[in-house]
């Protein structure tokens, strides 16, 4: 039994001999070893924290710099904003003047704007408003839209053939929304201004009489803009909506199409879009930051410019100086693990020395370890740890014993002595291990044995589950396919009711017009009626007339008469005045009845003709009616197809549905082989196990 002992204790000694004798070959070695492993692990939580420092720092410069860009494309479109859109309120305050929409409103085509009343009263407003921002305001107008005329506050006023169509603020007229135009260049003055105008509306009918405005000076705008620093070098752009720059630090890029200047083409679509978006872009070969920020409703652009190395300036100072400082505490961190690891050599020296003493069988050893640490411990826990090998080489050999027992299949053990100290838990260990295997062994047992048989029977039933779905997919595939042709039907009947519809709308709108035109012709008739009763009593005038010429000449004949020879002459002339008057007389009576007779016959086509018209209505109404009905039979069949196209759907994902739960009726049945056989295989291994009673 000491050979025996001291075979354990020799083949542990070499165990921990080896462990030790690879840590110290060398001093040195375990001063590397230490700066490798713990060195090497405080270097990468060190390199990492570098890496997520720099990260943050990166983060935080470079959101610093974008929130800047932001905040300055905003504050400017913003400041920007405020500025125009006071010129287009005081524009549409201009528009909405009595005076001036006076003025318009009696200014026609041809006529002298500065002729018309009130023009006197509108020009010195013009000058009032012009004066009191005389900064900007370069001149306030009015312009009339049929006259084709201006008249400004400066005294300019249009000429003949001034057209005002051709004017960059007449899309106003046209929206009718107060507008501010893309900037110009004054031909007097020379400067960059923009007008900014809104419609002059009729009072009484809504329509737009012409428009009122003023001009405005671009060079407060240039002086706001020019103000706004960013960084060391960065600016702020100014573009109009169609990309041409109102401002720019260099003045050779103002009044130049951005797609005219090299720049990228990121920029000239964010222009277009007119919308904020934080641009990475190159100009004319440098690469910069930017935002760009629509200025309210202006039509305006600010667009924000920062070179990327400014942009990027700080985050490298910053990411050097971390790299310094990370660099330099590495070095020292190395430095003092060096030294700790080199104090650490000399106490495990004297532990390898015992630990050559147990390898040699020699368990009487004595440590002096003074090291308060845990090199101290090592040597005293070493110390006790011989001392108990002696003691529990004997539970080490039952124990031995016991699990040969447990890996042969015999799991009902023995253990004959009594273990003291730890070893006490391994003996109730393998004595649990025992009664908890027999149990969980014979549990497996049984339970394999439902297992198998319920899974027998679940296999069955998901076969029997599985034809059953197959079938109710082949019923809902026909009933599908029915449900579809109904749908078509139904689609057709409603094509065809629409088309029935829009048939007698189009009838009922003919009659409609042929109702028109007969109303039309009663209408002439009653003209034609009024003139013959007038042409009757001209009539009945000519006949007044005749039959006192015919007076007159029986009155020239008596006198003719009693003038003798004298009067024969005059005698032969009132004769046939007489008969010129007997036969107008004639004549009038024979057209007065002719008349009379049209006259009739006109009352009589009237009686006709408003009879057609009613039958017309009547036609009409009936027409309405019937086109109501087919109208409502085209929504009810709207509504039926829209039905039967949900009931289709629906149909289809049962149908999905039904397919689904068959297929997994048949996965579950292959599953339930599947699971019966393994029972099987799980049952034939537990058998092997040799069981206590």
């Amino acid at each position: 039994m000491f050979d025996r002992n001291m075979h354990l204790s020799e083949m542990k000694g070499m165990v921990m001999i080896m462990l030790l004798k690879k840590r110290l070959r060398k001093n040195q070695k375990i001063a590397d070893e230490i700066l490798h492993q713990i060195g090497g692990s405080v270097i990468l939580v060190l390199l990492l924290i570098a890496a997520v420092a720099i990260c943050m720092v990166s983060w935080l410069s470079i959101t610093s710099k974008k929130t800047e860009l932001i905040q300055e494309s905003n504050a400017a479109a913003n400041q920007l904003a405020g500025f125009l859109q006071q010129y287009a309120k005081n524009a549409e305050q201009l528009a909405a003047n009595p005076e001036i929409k006076y003025v318009m409103a009696h200014t026609k085509p041809g006529d002298q704007m500065s002729q018309t009343e009130k023009m006197d009263t509108v020009m010195t407003n013009l000058i009032n408003i012009a004066n009191t921002d005389t900064e900007n305001v370069m001149a306030a107008w009015v312009s009339d839209l049929d006259a084709s005329r201006l008249m400004q506050s400066d005294g300019f006023v249009s000429e003949d053939g001034w057209d005002i169509t051709g004017r960059g603020w007449y899309d106003c007229i046209e929206t009718k929304e107060p507008i501010l135009t893309e900037p110009y260049v004054d031909s007097s003055t020379g400067k960059m201004i923009l007008s900014a105008a809104s419609p002059v509306f009729d009072d009484e009918d809504g329509s737009v009489l012409g428009a009122a405005g003023m001009d405005i000076a671009m060079d407060h705008m240039t002086q706001i803009l020019s103000e706004y620093k960013i960084g060391r070098s960065g600016y702020i752009l100014l573009l109009s909506g169609s990309g041409t720059f109102l401002y720019h630090p260099d003045s050779e890029f103002i009044q130049k199409n951005i797609k005219d200047v090299s720049i990228s083409q990121n920029v000239a679509d964010a222009v277009t879009a007119k919308s904020s978006q934080f641009l990475k872009y190159t100009a004319d070969g440098v690469t910069k930051y930017g935002f760009l920020q629509p200025a309210g409703d202006t039509g305006y652009l600010v667009l924000s410019s920062l070179p990327m190395t400014e942009y990027h300036s700080i985050l490298a100072a910053m990411v050097i100086a971390l790299i310094i400082i990370f660099a330099a505490g590495i070095v020292l961190i190395a430095f003092s693990i060096r030294k700790s690891a080199a104090k650490l050599t000399k106490p495990i020296l004297e532990l390898n020395h015992t630990a050559q003493q147990i390898a040699a069988g020699d368990l009487n050893v004595n440590l002096q370890i003074a090291s308060e640490n845990e090199i101290g411990e090592l040597g005293e826990s070493i110390q006790k740890t011989v001392s108990r090998l002696k003691e529990y080489i004997i539970y080490i050999d039952e124990t031995s014993d016991v699990l040969a027992q447990l890996a042969d299949g015999k799991l009902s053990i023995d253990l004959k002595n009594d273990y003291a100290g730890e070893f006490q838990k391994i003996k109730t260990a393998l004595l649990n291990i025992s009664d908890s295997m027999n149990q969980v062994m014979s549990g497996i047992n049984e339970s394999s044995e439902h297992v198998s048989v319920g899974a027998s029977e679940l296999a069955a039933a998901s076969q029997v589950l599985a034809e059953g779905a197959q079938e109710q997919a082949t019923s809902v595939a026909q009933l599908t396919a029915t449900s579809n042709t109904v749908a078509d039907h139904v689609e057709n009947s409603r094509t065809q009711a629409e088309a029935s519809a829009k048939a007698t709308a189009q009838a009922a709108a003919m009659i409609e017009q042929n109702q028109a035109k007969m109303k039309q012709m009663m209408n002439a008739m009653d003209k034609i009626q009024q003139t013959s009763q007038q042409v009757v009593g001209i009539i009945q005038t000519i006949e007044d007339i005749a039959s006192q010429t015919n007076l007159l000449s029986l009155n020239a004949a008596i006198e003719a008469a009693r003038a003798g020879e004298a009067g024969k002459g005059f005698a032969v002339v009132a004769d046939e005045i007489g008969k010129l008057a007997l036969e107008s007389s004639k004549a009038a009576n024979t057209t007065k009845e002719l008349i009379e007779i049209s006259i009739e016959e006109i009352s009589k086509g009237n009686t006709i003709a408003q009879g057609a018209v009613n039958s017309l209505k009547e036609s009409v109404d009936a027409v309405e009616h019937a086109n109501e009905m087919i109208q409502k039979t085209a929504e009810t069949a709207i509504v039926q197809a829209e039905k039967m196209e949900q009931l289709r759907t629906g149909i289809e994902e049962i149908s999905h549905g039904i397919q689904d739960n068959s297929a997994a009726s048949e996965e579950t049945s292959a599953t339930s082989d599947e699971l019966a056989s393994q029972a099987e295989i799980l049952n034939k291994m537990v058998q092997k196990f040799e069981l206590g009673s």
